[in-house]
């Protein structure tokens, strides 16, 4: 009884300094970048979170015990997944770990005051370490732990701070009084720097404000090349914090919302009406601009804890994402009728991932139809015409084009598990690594083949993923025939400043160039000429 009041009390003091976090941090910043904290709130006050730990307690461990076992199993969970962005939320529990913890222990942690500016080198920055630093003083960040994809460098990217996450080693080399360039753009820290290199590091900072006022001035612009071929450049995001980024560079609307971290964020399936309200944020957060929201995309490297997921020997290619779906109709009919519900108030899409063929798409079209059926007799409003398009990721999804473009609205064509499944290739496997080539000829016939299908039918298509955010790689494929791309939101400027340098007639010719080539090695070394000729960073 004495360890489940401690945890409790525990727990109430984590959840008032969460609180305190996300004032503070929605004051500084806005509401969307305080996102991360009501994410955090809603994991302390998530039953199935709490229930695991008193469980714990009632088996005979001290709350310390408890909380460290539960957060860790999480972390770990979270640690083994592919996807980078998803990989990074193992941060947040840690976070929500610590307050606890420190709650429990009576630790009180305390930030100084800064005198002067400072860089902050530190093993691991926490969100909520970024939270109540004095970020007026705080010129730079590096750590030991943690990439782009962490809410801490999502955050210092929001406040302005150049940041390097992931630097080993770290800690050993560098004292107090050493002297650092942290150079943000480059990923790279220099230590005790020679006067050469401060005087480069000096240059370099004018040109890069030149140019951030340059791509400042193009953020309002339409992307559209000389010749007047217009490009929508859309944003990637996966939390509601991720909006402020996505306008901030200009994005034209959501056309990846991944669903899968509102469901990783709690302990059990979120209700339809739970679900449609996080999906409704996010249309309310584009008026009158297109959402896209993809459907849940688990199994493979993404879990839930909550939910049992036989082991396999090859995860990718067993049972996952749309497959799950149409296994767990019930699951399915939820988020369903959540994503119906919040159509209501927007411009909104949905999309299926892992499709391979016809017949997955007749069936969740009949499920769909049910679903709507179901909230029209319950007397509620949607959008009775939303938008229902595929993710092309499959090779068996590329040889069917022609097909699938009949039964859909658009494609979005996913490059960077394109690329995995047609080269074989796990893009995280260091051992093979370099066969994976976003320009090997077979990726790009690929692409080619769906933008022409969709074209035929009078379809969209969109690029999604890592390729679409290189400006060289971005005008290949506006010349292969696609005129929208969703990327993450920081690579739109530079993308849209290369479209707007360029016409369509030159990014063509790059394409007949590549598409007549048979060596990936040629293609890129030919990209790499094309880059410099039309004077692409």
């Amino acid at each position: 009884a004495e360890e489940h009041k401690r945890f409790l009390l525990a727990l109430e003091k984590a959840r008032i300094q969460t609180i305190y976090l996300e004032k503070r941090v929605g004051e500084i910043l806005s509401e969307a970048d305080a996102a991360i904290f009501h994410s955090h709130l809603m994991i302390l006050e998530d039953r199935g979170f709490i229930g695991k730990i008193t469980t714990l307690i009632d088996d005979g461990l001290s709350a310390l015990r408890a909380v460290n076992q539960v957060v860790n199993d999480d972390v770990n969970a979270f640690s083994r997944m592919e996807d980078p962005y998803l990989r990074e939320r193992s941060a947040d529990m840690e976070d929500i770990g610590r307050r606890i913890c420190d709650a429990l222990n009576g630790n009180q942690r305390s930030h100084e005051k800064l005198r002067e500016n400072r860089i902050i080198v530190a093993r691991e920055l926490l969100p909520s370490d970024l939270a109540v630093m004095d970020h007026g003083k705080v010129i730079g960040i590096a750590t030991e732990k943690g990439n782009l994809n962490a809410h801490a460098a999502i955050m210092a990217r929001a406040l302005g701070i150049p940041a390097v996450f992931g630097v080993e080693g770290l800690l050993k080399q560098v004292g107090v009084r050493s002297e650092l360039i942290v150079d943000g753009t480059s990923g790279c820290v220099y230590l005790n720097p020679d006067s050469s290199i401060k005087l480069e590091y000096e240059r370099l900072q004018g040109e890069y404000d030149l140019k951030q006022r340059a791509l400042e001035g193009i953020r309002d612009l339409p992307a559209q090349t000389t010749d007047g071929c217009r490009v929508a450049l859309l944003a990637n995001i996966g939390l509601l914090n991720d909006l402020r980024v996505a306008h901030l560079h200009g994005a034209e609307g959501v056309g990846l919302y991944r669903t899968e971290f509102p469901f990783m964020a709690r302990n059990s399936f979120p209700g339809r009406l739970e679900q449609a309200a996080i999906y409704r944020k996010v249309l309310e957060g584009f008026p009158g601009l297109p959402v896209t929201i993809r459907t849940l995309d688990i199994g493979g490297d993404k879990g839930l804890g909550y939910f049992p997921h036989p082991k396999e020997d090859n995860p990718f290619l067993g049972w996952r994402s749309i497959r799950i779906s149409l296994d767990r109709e019930d699951i399915f009919r939820e988020q369903l009728a959540a994503i119906l519900l919040a159509s209501a108030h927007g411009k909104c899409n949905m999309m299926f991932p892992l499709i391979s063929g016809v017949d997955e798409v007749r069936c969740i079209r009949r499920i769909l139809d049910e679903v709507k059926e179901e909230l029209a007799r319950e007397g509620k409003e949607y959008d009775a015409g939303i938008g229902v398009g595929i993710m092309v990721e499959l090779p068996a999804a590329v040889m069917s084009a022609e097909m699938l473009a009949k039964e859909v609205d658009y494609f979005s064509i996913g490059t960077n598990d394109l690329i995995q499944y047609t080269l074989a290739c796990d893009r995280n496997n260091q051992r093979v690594k370099k066969w994976y080539d976003p320009h090997h000829p077979a990726v790009l016939h690929s692409i080619k083949k769906v933008a022409d299908a969709a074209a035929r039918a009078g379809k969209p298509a969109t690029v999604c993923g890592e390729m679409a955010g290189e400006p060289i790689s971005a005008l290949l494929l506006i010349g292969l025939g696609i005129r929208s791309f969703s990327l993450s939101a920081p690579n739109i400027p530079r993308v849209k400043e290369a479209i707007r340098r360029t016409s369509l007639k030159q990014a063509r010719r790059i394409a007949d160039q590549v598409l007549g080539m048979e060596s990936a090695l040629a293609i890129k070394e030919y990209l790499e000429t094309a880059k410099r000729d039309l004077g692409l960073d």
